[in-house]
């Protein structure tokens, strides 16, 4: 499983990137790609930020899948991806072309993939440890007695159940 997070944080880092590096190089073409309101520089550049952030924590992440930190990335991940989703679907500010389609679809994928590939991985390093078979119940032992003692029981015994006779 630790191949495939691997995997996973580089897609996603790689995605990150690339929508980062776009945003950098080429402002008012990438604005086009993903909204329809009027270019603000700022806003694109902090965006732009963000996605670096990301795309570096991911990358580190990628060295030691089995941290904690995967699942606070992945939830991450999918905040991201449901503000693309109430963007293009709900309040229309984001365009429905193939860029910010492939784009939800990858980010809310990888996030679904990290969150289940994690709680698997914590589900194994958690799994109770196996119970040892129950003992017997512990009889009282039996009180060890000299031979002469075990006689003289004996033969109390018999005089004891004379006397009743």
């Amino acid at each position: 499983m630790r191949a495939q997070i691997q995997i996973a944080l580089r897609i996603g880092a790689a995605l990150l990137l690339v929508s980062a590096l776009s945003l950098v190089a080429d402002p008012t073409g990438a604005h086009k790609l993903i909204s329809v309101h009027a270019y603000n520089s700022t806003t694109h550049f902090i965006l732009a930020a963000n996605m670096l952030g990301m795309a570096v924590i991911m990358l580190v992440m990628g060295e030691n899948p089995e941290s904690d930190f995967t699942g606070a990335l992945a939830m991450a991940l999918l905040t991201v991806g449901i503000v693309i989703g109430h963007q293009m679907l709900v309040s229309h500010s984001m365009p429905h072309g193939i860029y910010t389609v492939v784009a939800l679809i990858v980010v809310i994928g990888l996030a679904v993939f990290l969150l289940v590939a994690r709680t698997q991985e914590m589900a194994a390093s958690a799994a109770p440890a196996k119970r040892p078979e129950r003992a017997p119940a512990n009889k009282p032992a039996a009180k060890k007695t000299s031979k002469k003692k075990a006689v003289k029981k004996k033969v109390t015994k018999k005089k004891a159940t004379k006397k009743r006779r």
